[in-house]
Formats: C-alpha cells, structure tokens, sequence
C-alpha cells in the first residue's frame, strides 16, 4: 500500500509542470545580467577610446595649423582636451605634443616636446620612430601622443584599469616646421 502511494504520488509529480518557468527564469536570469552587464563594460571602454582618439587626432589638426606655438599656445591646446574628452574625467588622461624633424635619412628625433598632465618630456633630439609613410628626408610632423587610464565603473574590482594610448603624425599646415615653445620651463 505504502509503496503504491508513493508511486502514485511521483506519477502526479512527474506530470506537474507548474512552477517549470519559474525554475527556468531563476536559472537563466543571472546570466542574462552578467552577459548586459559586460556589454555595458565594453560598450563604455570603446566608447571611452573613441574620445581620446578623437581627443589626439583634434589636438594634432589644431596644433598642425599653427606656424609657431608659444606656452600659450601650447596651454591652451592643451587644454582643450577636457572639452574633447568630455563626458570622460580629464584627470586621467597624459598628452604629449611634440614636434619631429627627421634628417637626410628620414629618422626622426623630437625638435620641441611639451607634456601634459604627468606625461614625461621627451628631450630634444630624442629619435622616434617614424611609421611608414613618415620617413620623408628634411620634414617636420607634428606628434601627438595621448595616454588614458579607463577606470571600469562596474567590474572595476575584477578588471582593473586600462590603460589606453593613441598617437598621431601630422603634416603642419601653414609652414614647413612649426617652432615650439622653449623645453623648459614646461608651459602647462
């Protein structure tokens, strides 16, 4: 008798489907948050990227339409990168602009370097290496190179910080070389 009762009752709890999406709701739903969660994440990343690309590539057109830069100059390029960067805090982000000649040869070396936010100066006459399409003999090119660390607002304790960088060569518009600011004292 017992063991008919307890047939009985797994025959009707084997044919009981209530409560089936429920379970399959509590089992799916986590990973339906983690799988939004990282794509917010990258999504953020990316788009934290795209600002300083655009951020370096707008710093070395400005600069490039330059025929000299003084500290103010310089400053206030510079300085524009908050408004680029914008929504993204600026505290995080080093730039460095630089001028480079190359000689005879096409190996390029910094003429002038002004650094921003922490960026290390890059002493005059230091070489660069210049990419392909930049190795024309007796030329100067502006040089931009831009530095950001992403702090994740999410995962930041699982992820960490990234460190994005970014560069640009640029052709000066209005001269040939752009003649900078002295190396010292920094004008930022």
């Amino acid at each position: 008798m017992l063991a008919r009762f307890i047939a009985d009752r797994l025959r009707r709890l084997s044919g009981d489907r209530r409560g089936v999406a429920a379970v399959e709701f509590a089992l799916v739903v986590p990973s339906v948050i983690l799988v939004y969660l990282v794509g917010f994440e990258v999504t953020e990343a990316a788009t934290a990227y795209r600002k300083l690309t655009d951020t370096t590539v707008q710093l070395a057109d400005v600069s490039a339409q330059y025929t000299s830069m003084n500290c103010t100059d310089v400053s206030n390029v510079l300085n524009a990168s908050a408004q680029i960067m914008t929504p993204y805090p600026t505290g995080n982000i080093q730039i460095r602009i630089s001028e480079v000649g190359t000689n005879s040869s096409g190996a390029g070396s910094v003429t002038w370097d002004q650094p921003y936010n922490g960026a290390t100066q890059l002493a005059a006459g230091t070489a660069v290496t210049m990419p392909a399409g930049f190795q024309t003999p007796n030329s100067y090119y502006m040089l931009v190179q831009t530095t950001y660390l992403y702090e994740p607002s999410i995962g930041a304790a699982f992820i960490g910080p990234i460190t994005m960088t970014n560069q640009i060569f640029m052709l000066p518009r209005s001269s040939t070389s752009i003649p900078g600011p002295p190396q010292t004292p920094h004008c930022t």
